[in-house]
């Protein structure tokens, strides 16, 4: 494949006096990389840098709060309000136009979406009152009077002043998911009768002159507006609602429209989608702006393969495609298109583990399955003096394979073993439900990396204390995964009982027929739950049996991914919730005592019972290692139980950790 085959996303585009390399723009995503106060720091040049060096035509840096006092939205939130600011953006606007991107900058402000213990006074403001949802005599946010509307048009032009100053290209308003400048234009957040609320056009007018102002502050530059084309709310805009409000913003001085969906606190799922959204599935949105827009439109949003990138500026979908959490998984996504790599891109599954570890005051931008993302000032582990030395790895899930492509690429002799016949481990159990088809992405991926290599891979073969000792390793990692937690039923070893977990592994001997008595799943947690709908898809009636209330079902599970899990179990009439109850006894025939949280029993007759109750590390085999007297160091289920991210990044820190043994002692200079 080369470079012909993806023409149109290949060839450079014209905005105004601007000109991309290509048509792929890097999303504005947080990094919540930032300093305290708002200053760019080295870590986050780094990140952007290894974007542009990726290929990408322009990266939109993330959100640069206009307002901290009123808008901040996260801790290290960008800020750029005052002339002691610029120095850090104008070196992240070296790095990343002496790697050949254009540089963009996104300028926010919360709104009602700022985080209270951040802004003065612990009000966030917005275009109205808006009353507590917890107790409605409260406000969870102010209305901004007049003098502060006109305040906030001007930190909007002067933050611009100062991105001029800085050297951007070119300069993005975020006005979608619920910020700022979408609730004044939505009539869910906007209840004023005066100049700046009530019709359409006075709703307007807050945008408008934002774009206005900033527009006279960057004079040729191109100007973007991010809106959201459908929030998904009863009382919000819908697509029909944005069809004639597009062309407004681009009248009023819009050169381009970023074309994103769905508002925050009213529908997360259609703004960081989960793996069970298909791709693509917002481009008719995009293409219905753009067809009354009168503008260039970017497209963004559950776009993670070139064929779908290609597709859609080819049949006239969108103008530019907008990268975000793909980039994170692979900063060379771009490249590896356009060069003819694609079977080399590390895919996004969509699984969300990025928001997981951005969460909370301490989170920072991340990736389940790209350890260097958001850590690129990281040296890439070498094993030094160890170069050459036997490494071992023992386990062929994510965490074993990662580790041991991570260990070779270090300098190490690297050696696979896997009791099963073929590789994947937990990711074959975590792809197997349904909507989770997005996992085999990566486990193929893995295996082709796995197949380029030298590593050598032994499949078929359990672990042999003798066999290892023997290649005398400088490590040994064990990504062996859990074991089943066993519990203390009558009844528990029966024949009618499985582990929920072997038959999402694809061990479906014992699983009967489809007939008149429906499974039993015991367990609510994650596993449970989709092991619950995997059965119902197979046509099975399932009684999904829960210690804890409904409302935690699920409740370890990627947020996002939680709420639709619970809803389509909600909705799924082969799926019946019986809550606070937990398993009693056992018996051979199925029969089945339960005993709910107040003490009532009730009997149940079931043609199988699956327990998913957690699997916890099994530790034999590394305290058998240790008393040989071998190195060992346990990662992913067999050290902690957790997510295919947990797995890959402990991959990671214990191959750093190896290869420290074995780095040079190095001195500064001064």
């Amino acid at each position: 494949m080369n470079k012909s085959h993806y023409e149109h996303l290949s060839s450079p585009f014209r905005i105004g006096a601007l000109t991309l390399r290509n048509r792929i723009v890097m999303a504005p995503m947080s990094t919540n990389m930032s300093a305290l106060d708002g200053s760019v720091t080295p870590a986050q040049i780094a990140f952007y840098r290894a974007r542009a060096e990726g290929g990408v035509g322009m990266i939109t840096v993330e959100f640069c709060c206009v307002d901290a006092a009123t808008g901040r939205s996260e801790h290290r939130q960008l800020t750029l309000e005052t002339v002691s600011h610029v120095d850090g953006h104008q070196r992240l606007v070296q790095a990343i136009k002496g790697a050949g991107a254009a540089a963009c900058l996104q300028l926010q402000h919360g709104g009602q979406g700022a985080m209270r213990g951040l802004v003065t006074g612990g009000m966030a403001v917005a275009p109205s009152d808006v009353p507590s949802r917890k107790d409605p005599t409260k406000l969870s946010a102010r209305g901004l009077t007049e003098a502060e509307i006109a305040h906030l048009i001007e930190c909007y032009g002067r933050t611009a002043e100062l991105g001029v100053l800085a050297g951007y290209d070119a300069f993005e308003l975020h006005g979608a998911h619920g910020y700022l400048l979408t609730s004044f234009l939505s009539p869910m957040m906007n209840h004023r009768d005066d100049a700046w609320g009530g019709d359409e056009a006075r709703r307007l007018n807050f945008p408008c002159r934002v774009i206005e102002r900033v527009k006279r502050a960057i004079g040729e530059r191109p100007l973007i507006y991010r809106l959201s084309a459908d929030e998904f709310s009863p009382a919000g805009l819908a697509i029909e609602d944005m069809e004639r409000i597009a062309p407004k913003l681009a009248s009023a001085g819009a050169d381009v429209l970023h074309v994103s969906i769905g508002t925050g606190w009213t529908g997360m799922d259609k703004v960081i989608e989960p793996m069970s959204t298909p791709e693509g599935w917002r481009l008719p949105y995009v293409r219905r702006i753009r067809e009354v827009a009168g503008v260039p439109v970017i497209g963004v949003g559950q776009i993670r393969s070139p064929e779908m990138a290609e597709a859609a500026i080819a049949r006239g979908d969108a103008d530019l495609i907008a990268l975000g959490r793909p980039l994170l998984a692979d900063p060379e996504w771009v490249n590896k298109v356009l060069y003819g790599n694609t079977s080399e891109i590390r895919p996004c599954t969509s699984c969300n583990y990025c928001v997981i570890m951005h969460a909370g005051e301490s989170g920072r931008i991340g990736c389940a399955e790209n350890p260097r993302t958001g850590h690129e000032l990281d040296a890439i582990p070498d094993a030094g003096a160890l170069r050459g030395q036997s490494a071992i790895v023992v386990g062929g899930g994510p965490g074993g394979m990662a580790a041991a492509l991570m260990l070779e690429q270090a300098g190490f002799e690297v050696e696979l073993f896997e009791a099963r016949g073929s590789l994947g481990g937990g990711l074959l159990a975590s792809a197997a439900p349904p909507f989770k088809e997005k996992l085999n992405w990566y486990r193929d991926y893995l295996e082709r990396q796995l197949a380029h290599s030298n590593i050598k891979l032994r499949l078929g073969t359990p672990f042999d204390l003798q066999v290892l000792g023997e290649r005398k390793p400088a490590i040994i990692i064990l990504a062996v995964g859990g074991k089943q937690v066993q519990l203390p039923i009558p009844g528990i070893n029966e024949a009618v009982v499985r582990d929920a977990y072997e038959i999402l592994m694809g061990d479906t001997r014992g699983l009967p027929e489809v007939g008149d008595r429906p499974v039993l799943v015991y367990g609510g947690g994650e596993t449970g739950c989709e092991t619950a709908e995997y059965l119902s898809e197979r046509g099975h009636a399932v009684v999904l049996v829960s210690r804890s209330p409904k409302r935690q079902l699920a409740r370890s599970a990627e947020p996002v991914y939680r709420s639709v899990l619970r809803t389509r179990l909600g909705e799924n009439p082969k799926v019946h919730i019986i809550d606070n109850t937990s398993i009693t006894h056992i018996g051979a025939d199925g029969e089945i005592t339960l005993q709910s949280s107040e003490g009532m029993l009730s009997t149940l007759s079931v043609s199988c019972v699956m327990i998913a109750q957690g699997r916890r590390p099994d530790t034999t085999i590394t305290e058998q290692l240790l008393a040989a007297g071998l190195p060992a160091m346990a990662i992913g289920d067999a050290h902690k139980g957790g997510r295919i991210g947990d797995a890959v990044h402990q991959a990671y820190a214990a191959v750093r950790a190896i290869c420290a043994t074995g780095a040079p002692n190095l001195q500064l200079a001064c």
